[in-house]
């Protein structure tokens, strides 16, 4: 699915649950910190009730299905949304979230998307422990190493701290995490823009 039609939805789906109410996680949050890789749905966690942003989903005319999660097997509530053909889930926050540390990306026309803050998008990754997820923490913490000793004393406390090292381990994730770094800021100086 091409990402502007993910972006659009992902736009829709935040301006009808109200601004400050959302935070972009999954694989578009991976993306805008800084590893781009496929994705073919929009994931948020919203601070409101699920029924309430339900309920706000189906009065902007999006189709939105509650589903309550089966604990037993590990699940936790969510809500299961449709926007022009691309899938949108939103789920609670299943784990601390610093919601004044989220980042703004600028969309075109002057829109917005909030997304959540890199050390809460590990915690979530970690917290699914998923495959996919530990490849993204390992891409995340190879191009932000700042974050490498937290996430793997939560990969620890989640009883994935083998996994997530397998994938820390990998040359061809290493080399594709760090094609994908962000660029070293820059200065002006004396002799013009260098980098930092």
């Amino acid at each position: 699915m091409r990402r502007s039609k993910l972006e659009r939805a992902a736009l829709r789906v935040a301006r009808s649950l109200g601004e400050g109410n959302c935070l972009l996680v999954g694989g578009l949050a991976v993306a805008a910190h800084g590893y781009v890789r496929a994705t073919t749905d929009v994931d948020f966690v919203t601070r409101l009730p699920l029924a309430e942003a339900s309920a706000l989903l189906k009065g902007h005319g999006i189709a939105a299905e509650l589903r309550r999660g089966d604990v037993l097997e590990g699940d936790f509530p969510c809500i299961l949304a449709t926007v022009d053909g691309a899938r949108v889930d939103v789920m609670p926050p299943l784990v601390a979230l610093d919601w004044e540390r989220a980042i703004e990306i600028p969309l075109d026309r002057g829109a917005r998307l909030l997304v959540v803050d890199l050390a809460g998008l590990i915690r979530l990754k970690l917290r699914a422990g998923g495959p996919k997820d530990l490849m993204d923490v390992a891409a995340l913490v190879l191009q932000h190493p700042e974050h490498l000793g937290r996430a793997r004393e939560l990969a620890t406390a989640y009883r994935a701290a083998d996994r997530l090292e397998t994938w820390l381990k990998d040359p061809r994730m290493k080399r594709e995490a760090l094609q994908g770094a962000p660029p070293k800021p820059v200065r002006r100086g004396a002799r013009g823009r260098r980098p930092v």
